[in-house]
C-alpha cells in the first residue's frame, strides 16, 4: 500500500524535537503536614534541573516509524537539613539514562491515532548520582519493550477534542558494582574479620547491592485540546540483591574456637519497588508549560516489615516544574498540533 503524501511542515521538524527542559521543584508531604504523623522530623524540599533531551536519527511520521537516541539527567539541590545529603544545600546529579528507542505504528491509520510497539534494544544508567558512585557502582545496561495506543474520546462530541494514550512497558537492567555490597575505596574503617584479626575494609554496609532489576510501568494519559494534559504513572520494580555465602566460620573471637554462621532462613534477596506519579501540564505559552502533581516511590515494605500503601509513604511528595521545549520555537503550530496527537515514544 502506498504511503500517504508527506506534510512539508512535518518533514522539517528539528531532529531534537520533544527535547524537555524542566526547572523542577519537590517538597515532601510530611514537609507540608499531610499525610501521617511521623516518628522523627525530616523535612525535604528539592530544587533543580532536569534535560529529557531526543535525536532523531529515522523519523518517518507517515509510516509511522521513528528511531532516536535519548539522554535523561538532572541536577539538583536540597534545601532542608534531611538525612539525604551530608551538607545542607548540596548539588547531587541523578543517574544518566541513556537509550536508543525505536517505535512502529502497527495499526490504525497513518500519523494520526493508532497502536505502536516500541524497543528500546539497549539502554544504560550510569551511576554519576552520589548514592550510586560512593556505593561502588560501574554501570547497568538493560532493555525495555512496550505498546503504546493513542485514540480519541468523544471525537465531534466536546470541545476541545479528548484524545487518550496507554502505554504499557516492561524494562530489564542489570547492575556490575566493585562488589557484592556497598564499597568506598577512600574508606579504611578497621574491622575484626570472621578468622579475628583487625584489617581495614572499604564496606560502607552489610547489606547486598541490588544486582537484577524488573520494571513493569503503565502510563494513562488524557489530552484535553493541545494546551492540557494529565497524566498518570504506575509501575512495580521487582529487584534481586547479590547472594551470600549460606555460612560462614567464624573463628578467634569465640572461646570455644570455631562456629559456623548460617543465613537466616528468613534471608530474603527479593525486594520490591512501588511507583506513582500523578501531573497535570498546562501549556502558557510556545515552548514553554507548568506542571503540578503528587509522586510516592517506595520500597513496598518499609523499615517497621509492614507493607506500604501504593499512593503514600515518607517519600511521598507534591511536585512543580516549568518545562521548555526548544523544538516549539522552530516548528509552526499545526506540526506542534499534529505531533502531540500522535507522540512517536514515551
Amino acid at each position: 500500500m502506498a504511503a500517504p503524501p508527506s506534510d512539508p511542515e512535518l518533514e522539517n521538524l528539528p531532529a531534537y524535537h520533544h527535547s524537555i527542559f524542566a526547572w523542577e521543584h519537590a517538597v515532601t508531604a510530611q514537609t507540608l503536614g499531610v499525610g501521617d504523623t511521623p516518628q522523627s522530623s525530616n523535612p525535604t524540599y528539592d530544587m533543580g534541573f532536569s534535560a529529557k533531551t531526543r535525536y532523531y536519527l529515522l523519523d518517518d511520521t507517515p509510516r509511522g516509524k521513528h528511531f532516536s537516541l535519548r539522554l535523561d539527567a538532572g541536577l539538583y539541590r536540597e534545601f532542608t537539613n534531611n538525612d539525604t545529603t551530608t551538607k545542607r544545600g548540596e548539588w547531587s546529579l541523578s543517574d544518566f539514562e541513556l537509550a536508543s528507542v525505536y517505535a512502529q505504528r502497527f495499526r490504525g491509520p497513518a500519523d494520526t491515532d493508532g497502536t505502536l510497539w516500541e524497543v528500546r534494544p539497549l539502554t544504560l544508567t550510569l551511576p554519576t548520582s552520589k548514592l550510586s558512585f560512593d556505593s561502588g557502582r560501574f554501570f547497568a545496561p538493560g532493555v525495555a519493550v512496550g505498546l503504546i495506543n493513542v485514540a480519541p474520546l468523544l471525537r465531534g462530541k466536546v470541545q476541545p477534542e479528548i484524545t487518550s494514550l496507554v502505554r504499557l512497558a516492561v524494562a530489564y537492567k542489570r547492575w556490575f558494582a566493585r562488589a557484592t555490597v556497598p564499597t568506598n575505596e577512600s574508606l579504611e574503617r578497621v574491622r575484626l574479620t570472621p578468622d579475628g584479626r583487625s584489617l581495614p575494609g572499604d564496606s560502607l554496609s552489610g547489606s547486598s547491592l541490588v544486582r537484577d532489576e524488573l520494571e513493569l510501568s503503565l502510563r494513562l494519559r488524557l489530552d484535553f485540546g493541545q494546551n492540557v494534559y494529565w497524566t498518570t504513572d504506575f509501575a512495580v520494580a521487582p529487584a534481586w540483591k547479590y547472594h551470600v555465602q549460606n555460612d560462614v566460620r567464624l573463628c578467634g573471637v569465640v572461646l570455644t574456637g570455631c562456629t559456623d554462621v548460617m543465613v537466616s532462613p528468613d534471608d530474603s534477596r527479593y525486594v520490591v519497588q512501588t511507583q506513582f506519579n500523578t501531573e497535570v501540564s498546562v501549556r502558557i505559552a510556545k515552548g514553554f508549560s507548568v506542571e503540578l502533581g503528587y509522586g510516592n516511590a517506595a520500597g513496598q515494605l518499609g523499615a517497621d516489615g509492614r507493607r506500604r500503601g501504593f499512593f503514600y509513604s515518607p517519600a511521598a511528595a507534591f511536585l512543580a516544574s516549568v518545562s521548555f521545549m526548544p523544538h516549539e520555537l522552530a516548528t509552526s503550530q499545526k506540526a506542534i498540533a499534529k505531533r502531540d496527537s500522535t507522540p512517536p515514544s514515551l
